[in-house]
């Protein structure tokens, strides 16, 4: 069997908070159906985080649909777990009714890992879970014993009657460690705050031939058979290294291929001097400028994005001390308007202007203030 793996599709996910993603979302995904027709493949897996958001958007509903259906055109198996991304309850919605398209949607653990069995193949769907969600399926005596997510692993494995005979895959979405190798995290999983009590040893998922995990944006290997996809797309600029791909596990030659993806627009940092950046080819990628020029420049973002549309981030890496500029905002007359004192500031701190919608915030804060003060 030829099975495809991916995960975090974190759909309706922007980038700034102003950066909608979803056509750059929906150019992957089709890169994905594409594929799974060329492979023939067999089995295709989503290990969770389907959503950016517990409550997802329309357009990220809307497009998962498309997907889906899509999906279930081509006939392929799909298997899909949810993340901590995901609401639960919205994610099952209809599974018992896709569960007859053969799209398989577990995002409720139930007290057993559910399995599906095909050929020679038992696939294990376990979504994303905490010790919390399996209280209710022991003793209180045995749950005192819980005390970490791998306690937790153990007692959800030591249930489960595993058929060595056959091929057996795990979907998971997790922190899956092994013993002297750490994860390579981005800004984004760094924000979960990832310890020590979330973290399971891979020596529990040795009865599996292929672990097929999610959580992880940068694709890694945890061991040769344990591995994160990554995210099918870059989603910080922290993860702007990232070979993004899909792997194919062939369960009869027992055999993993990386198959890259190619977005439709790459994810960038331009790290120069203003005047060089200005020199440099056009793009509509989605950039984050660093620049280095130690004197100060006037509005260099509004500058850039006539350059380069999709800059979404700047700042200076060697600028000078700008107290001096901060003073002369000081003492600046501004009758009474703070906003422009504020505006100014802005400005020397950020390399560029604000825009409608942050000076429409500061404008609410500051009548606030003058209402509290009448």
């Amino acid at each position: 069997m030829k099975i495809l793996h991916t995960s975090d599709l974190h759909l309706g996910r922007s980038l700034n908070e102003h950066e909608d993603l979803i056509e750059d979302q929906r150019y992957v995904l089709n890169e994905m159906l594409a594929i799974i027709e060329n492979n023939k493949i067999d089995a295709f897996l989503i290990s969770g985080d389907i959503y950016d958001k517990s409550i997802p958007t329309i357009d990220a509903i809307n497009l998962f649909n498309d997907f889906l259906n899509s999906l279930h055109k081509l006939k392929v198996e799909v298997f899909i777990i949810s993340g901590n991304h995901d609401s639960n309850d919205r994610l099952n919605y209809g599974a018992n009714l896709f569960d007859m398209m053969n799209i398989h949607i577990e995002s409720i653990y139930k007290g057993q890992i559910k399995k599906y069995s095909l050929k020679d193949v038992d696939i294990y769907l376990l979504p994303f879970i905490k010790p919390l969600h399996i209280k209710k399926y022991m003793a209180d005596s045995e749950y005192k014993n819980i005390n970490n997510a791998n306690d937790m692993m153990k007692w959800v494995l030591n249930k489960e009657d595993i058929n060595k005979k056959k091929k057996n895959i795990l979907m998971m979405h997790q922190f899956v460690v092994a013993k002297g190798k750490d994860l390579e995290l981005s800004d984004s999983e760094m924000a979960d705050s990832v310890g020590t009590l979330e973290k399971i040893d891979a020596k529990l998922l040795k009865d599996f031939d292929y672990v097929a995990l999610g959580h992880i944006h940068k694709p890694q290997k945890v061991t040769e058979k344990i591995i994160y996809s990554g995210s099918p797309l870059q989603y910080s600029f922290s993860e702007c290294g990232n070979n993004n791909h899909v792997v194919l596990y062939d369960s009869e030659l027992d055999s993993i291929e990386y198959i890259d993806l190619k977005p439709l627009r790459k994810m960038r940092i331009i790290k120069d001097t203003f005047e060089n950046i200005m020199k440099m080819k056009k793009s509509d990628d989605l950039i984050k400028v660093e620049l280095l020029d130690e004197e100060p420049i006037i509005s260099p973002m509004d500058k850039i994005k006539k350059h380069f549309p999709n800059a979404l981030a700047l700042s200076f890496v060697k600028r000078k001390n700008n107290n001096k500029e901060i003073e002369s905002v000081a003492n600046k007359e501004y009758k009474e308007n703070p906003l422009d004192a504020f505006s100014d500031l802005f400005e020397i701190k950020k390399g560029r202007k604000m825009n409608k919608e942050e000076k429409g915030y500061m404008e609410d804060i500051i009548n606030k203030i003058y209402e509290d003060n009448k």
